[in-house]
């Protein structure tokens, strides 16, 4: 970098990342990342660590010189070098303070040997020192690229007490240390020591090596991630053309369902037209005899009312004729009709039903998957579109895909520092797969990467706006914002993403605007706030504002609501104080429920948080069972992962989950202090 182009972000070079305020007496950790000394020392004593300190910047654990103070690590030579440019810079619009009087102005000049301002009064009496005679001074609104160029490059002297104006000459091999001429035939006396400039060279030789080394292995690095591409590509290839096979395949079984279809249809279409043909001439014969007969009665009456003895004698054979072959015509049954019916293939639907429309099957290559350090069979297979219909008891169907859950990644552990956790209890995730975390003893919420990287908490203990007691539901709404259940402070709050406070409601009390001890939320797909009313025994909605909706549930549906989300036109409420699961329809009237106290499957103690994952399966988080049980939507169980202790995967009462977009599931693990993450397999 020119010296103009670091003049330009000399700010961005000497702002510490804890405070955000420009560096007072910086210190640099083995990582390279340097803090203010007063930074440090905040950290390690809410850190509770002594002789350690933890980098806020990349997490890495060092062990202090000397005394284990903070003012024991190394000061960074380069941020006080820029400190004293960005004051030369700035001394038209901000007057400089001397070194000696403390008088501050703009009329000052700068020694390059004593690396200190003085003021046109004092300069006269440094100047006059014998010692002093060899000393360059220049006034600072002299200076010259050039000159600040010599600022930066200025030699770097020695912190121990008593040798500050010593300038560091050389290098202990022994302590690898950099030191002063005194330092050398005192504190190191009998030590390997070479001049500190040979040293650097020789150490510039291995970095450059070892930077030649990492490049070659970047390059490898590089080389696998485009591998690592191109298979990624390969599979979606794959996966594209097994869509395409199976899409195929369930075209040619609609083909095939069509045709006999439209065969069945052929078939009963031609059995109806000669049951109707039949009918017809039936009715044409009937239709015919009521001619006769009514041709005959006119005939009767007619020639009775005319009344000639010769006509009605002559007739009455005619008649007789008429009757009697009337007589010996019995009537139609017209009830002996055929009757149609349809009568289903039960062993087609009841293989389409066991074994789906085929099988997809994975075969992994036996070495690669031991290589990757996760255990997994070989090949697998799952049922595709295996679509289960329900039981009585419930009007949701889920697909159903059996799979493991292994734990990935870990982090957090005991403690009140940024980055550390305390009783971490409800977590959500947003759509960039930030983790957002509520501490139930540390009042805060802390933000991590879906790496596990801090990024940053916020709250504290209290009742006023942005302070927090017993946080506990966490979720993020359509536009990025933070919404928490502030427990025993019967309210919820809304932060913006970086954690400011926007807006809160509710307070304690029976009222529909009212909450009692509040616990989970969740947010609906038109933004409306679920919330658990825990001690009123009820589930109440409120709008993205905040006002309040409606309300379900109640003595008699709740005992202690938990939790609860929206599927669909369905509310799905854990019930802590009833060691069960129930459904709700969109109106609120409860119409299953599954689950009782105990530890078997399906069976739950403390029965707190839900998800429904990218499967469309109900995961629920069965706290006092350290574990997490997995059922389809109607409740039939599916599996479950966890139990109690401290390695990976395994819990202690863990009350929250969420889902990353990849769909791999984060679970909060309250008494081990952390967040676990896992994948499916």
């Amino acid at each position: 970098m020119d010296i103009q182009t670091l003049l330009d972000n000399r700010h961005d070079e000497v702002s510490c990342s804890v405070c955000m305020c420009t560096f007072t007496d910086p210190k640099q950790l083995p990582c390279l990342h340097s803090f203010c000394l007063n930074c440090l020392n905040g950290i390690q004593r809410t850190s509770g660590l002594h002789g350690k300190i933890t980098c806020p910047e990349c997490r890495r654990q060092f062990q202090i010189p000397g005394n284990g103070n903070p003012s024991e690590l190394p000061t960074n030579v380069r941020i006080n070098s820029l400190l004293d440019v960005l004051a030369i810079k700035e001394c038209s619009t901000a007057n400089v303070k001397c070194e000696n009087c403390d008088k501050r102005s703009a009329q000052t000049l700068y020694c390059f040997q004593c690396c200190s301002f003085w003021c046109e009064e004092c300069i006269l009496g440094h100047n006059i020192i014998r010692t002093n005679k060899e000393h360059k001074t220049l006034a600072l609104k002299h200076f010259q690229d050039q000159d600040f160029e010599a600022v930066l490059k200025r030699p770097a002297f020695c912190q121990k007490k008593h040798h500050e104006n010593e300038e560091l000459k050389f290098f202990c091999n022994g302590c690898k240390v950099a030191i002063c001429n005194t330092c050398a035939v005192t504190l190191h006396e009998g030590h390997g020591k070479m001049p500190l400039q040979e040293a650097t060279d020789a150490r510039k030789i291995q970095i450059n090596s070892m930077i030649s080394s990492l490049k070659d292995k970047m390059v490898e690095k590089r080389k696998e991630v485009e591998q690592f591409n191109q298979k990624s590509m390969e599979v979606q290839a794959q996966v594209a053309d097994v869509k395409s096979q199976v899409q195929t395949n369930v075209d040619q079984m609609i083909a095939i369902i069509e045709a006999r279809k439209q065969n069945v249809f052929d078939a009963v279409d031609y059995e109806a037209k000669i049951s109707l043909q039949s009918l017809s001439q039936k009715k044409d014969e009937v239709e015919n005899q009521v001619k006769i007969i009514e041709s005959a009665i006119e005939q009767a009456e007619s020639l009775m009312k005319r009344n000639f003895s010769t006509e009605i004698l002559g007739f009455s054979e005619t008649f007789d004729a008429i009757l009697q072959v009337q007589g010996t015509q019995g009537n139609r049954d017209t009830e002996f009709i055929p009757r149609f019916s349809f009568t289903k293939s039960e062993k087609l639907i009841n293989v389409l039903n066991s074994e789906g429309i085929g099988n997809v099957k994975t075969v992994f290559s036996e070495s690669k998957v031991q290589q990757s350090g996760v255990k997994r069979t070989a090949s697998s297979e799952a049922i595709a579109g295996n679509k289960r219909t329900n039981v009585r008891d419930s009007p949701l169907e889920a697909q159903v895909q059996t799979k493991r859950y292994i734990p990935v990644l870990s982090f957090g552990r005991e403690g009140e520092s940024v980055g550390m956790l305390k009783d971490p209890w409800g977590v959500a995730v947003n759509d960039h797969d930030e983790i957002a975390v509520t501490e139930l003893n540390n009042e805060r919420v802390s933000v991590f990467s879906s790496d596990g990287t801090h990024l940053r908490s916020f709250g504290k203990r209290g009742e006023n706006n942005g302070e927090l007691n017993a946080p506990s539901g966490i979720a993020f709404d359509s536009l990025g914002n933070i919404v928490v259940t502030d427990c025993n402070n019967h309210r919820v709050q809304v932060f913006d993403t970086n954690g400011k406070f926007l807006r809160k409601f509710g307070e304690y009390g029976l009222l529909d605007h009212q909450l009692n001890y509040p616990e989970g939320l969740s947010i609906n797909g038109n933004g409306d706030i679920i919330v658990a009313d825990k001690g009123n025994k009820l589930i109440k909605i409120f709008s993205s504002s905040g006002e309040y909706i409606r309300k379900f549930g109640g003595t008699g549906s709740l005992v202690k609501p938990y939790h609860c989300i929206q599927h669909g036109q369905y509310f799905i409420v854990s019930d802590y104080g009833d060691q069960s699961i129930k459904m709700f329809d969109i109106e609120g009237n409860i119409i299953s429920k599954f689950g009782k106290q105990g530890e078997k499957d399906r069976k739950f103690i403390k029965p707190s948080y839900l998800l429904v994952n990218k499967q469309g399966l109900l995961m629920v988080c069965d706290s006092g069972n350290h574990r997490v049980q997995v059922f389809e939507l109607r409740g039939k169980f599916v599996t479950k992962f966890g139990s109690k202790g401290s390695e990976r995967g395994e819990f202690n009462f863990p009350p929250s989950i969420a889902s990353l977009t990849d769909g791999r599931i984060v679970v909060s693990d309250t008494n081990n202090h952390r967040i676990q993450i896992f994948d499916q397999i």
